[in-house]
């Protein structure tokens, strides 16, 4: 399986920067999912991302939390999130809770970065504007030193049976 339900760790941190920054969104429903594999977009390690639920995830996500289903999916890489420091967490799960974004009709959308992040994150993370890069560079070395397991594994494998 690619994906994993998100542990106590990840729900905590997420109801807790819920609650602080954005009580705005208290009545959305969001799914929190660990992505297990690693995910990139434009040669980039993607350490999280948020999506709105289409109608037939919204069916199909139906369950005892939200009865109706879940409005946006919250993907984390779980070995960045492994990885991350509390600090760190607390600024993931804030950068992709700005996303987030529900109109004047009461319609969820997905907004982009105003640039590269978003102005109040850069000011909110002042003390450490290299976090996400840091973070991305430790959870690639790991991911590198598993492919290069993989291919020792393969290699020891090959000899055996040759």
């Amino acid at each position: 399986m690619r994906y994993e339900n998100a542990d106590d760790d990840l729900k905590n941190v997420f109801s807790k920067v819920l609650d602080d920054r954005f009580p705005q969104y208290s009545f959305l429903k969001f799914k929190l999912v660990y992505d297990l594999k690693k995910k990139t977009s434009g040669g980039k390690l993607v350490l999280a991302n948020i999506e709105l639920a289409s109608p037939k995830i919204k069916f199909f996500s139906q369950d005892s939390v939200a009865e109706e289903g879940y409005d946006y999916i919250l993907f984390v890489d779980r070995c960045a999130w492994m990885l991350a420091s509390d600090a760190d967490k607390v600024r993931l799960i804030s950068h992709e809770l700005r996303h987030v974004f529900v109109d004047e009709m009461g319609k969820n959308k997905i907004v982009g970065h105003e640039i590269e992040d978003f102005y109040i994150e850069l000011k909110l993370n002042e003390d450490d504007p290299e976090w996400g890069r840091k973070l991305s560079i430790l959870a690639n070395d790991i991911y590198e030193q598993q492919k290069e397991d993989e291919k020792e594994k393969k290699f020891q494998k090959g000899n055996k049976n040759g």
